[in-house]
């Protein structure tokens, strides 16, 4: 692994994991103390994570990391409609004994709800189930746009849409899906598929910009008050997070 590499995973890991939060602006100094290392590979690192949508860069005045917008969550959600389902029917077609024993593994993580580091490996795995039915259905094109999407979608379940509550349900549909492509039914994995994230839509809006809280040390004293809830019932109305010194809350539903 080179440095430049090194450097992408571990500032990558930050990112989607929230340590480095939405909006923060980031020095490549900042990033080069951080990593201990030096410009060059922090900047080509910068430049790849730019590329996923992770980071931005700022003229003149070093990058800040990609904020979190009620738009790019429901786009992430809308490409998952619609290429999801496919991936999951060529999986069917197309996955070999090894990937579906691998698939089927990352489904069976059962987290325990309401512990924060159960929820937080959930959500490691969830997204590690999910690439792995892409890289089944043997479409690299495919395997990139889930990916990419999968990794975005995380730092939204990290810190704006918490689902712990619906551990049950989720590991419920995981399996079922993983039932479906076992038999090798494309059509019954595609409609297995759809409708796991017709119902993880469904839960996301009424947990939708619930309470959650940023720490004020936190190196990112991001406002979130920009936020607007555009779900049916509550068009047009702004959205205020409560402030808190320390602790950031989670919603149970």
């Amino acid at each position: 692994m080179t440095e430049a590499q090194r450097i992408y995973k571990e500032l990558k890991q930050d990112i989607v994991t929230c340590k480095l939060a939405p909006g923060l602006s980031i020095s490549e100094l900042e990033m080069c103390t951080r990593y201990d290392a030096s410009r060059t590979p922090v900047r080509e690192a910068c430049r790849r994570l730019g590329n996923e949508s992770l980071m931005q860069m700022i003229p003149f005045r070093g990058y800040s990391i990609t904020p979190l917008t009620i738009e790019e969550y429901r786009n992430l959600h809308e490409l998952q409609t619609i290429v999801e389902p496919a991936v999951a029917a060529l999986a069917a077609e197309r996955a070999s004994q090894e990937q579906l024993k691998e698939i089927g593994g990352w489904a069976t993580y059962e987290y325990k709800v309401g512990q924060p580091n159960s929820y937080y490996t959930f959500l490691e795995w969830n997204k590690n189930f999910h690439i792995s039915i892409a890289v089944a259905s043997k479409n690299q094109s495919l395997l990139d746009i889930v990916t990419n999407a999968q990794t975005r979608l995380m730092r939204y379940y990290y810190l704006v849409i918490v689902m712990d509550s619906y551990g049950p349900q989720l590991v419920a549909e995981h399996r079922e899906l993983v039932r479906a492509l076992r038999s090798g039914n494309a059509d019954l994995a595609r409609a297995r598929a759809s409708d796991h994230l017709e119902n993880t839509i469904k839960r996301s809006m009424k947990v939708d910009l619930r309470s959650v809280s940023i720490t004020s040390q936190s190196p990112l004293n991001t406002d979130y008050s920009d936020w607007l809830i555009r779900t049916p019932s509550a068009i047009g109305k702004r959205f205020k997070r409560p402030k808190v010194t320390r602790t950031r809350k989670r919603v149970e539903v």
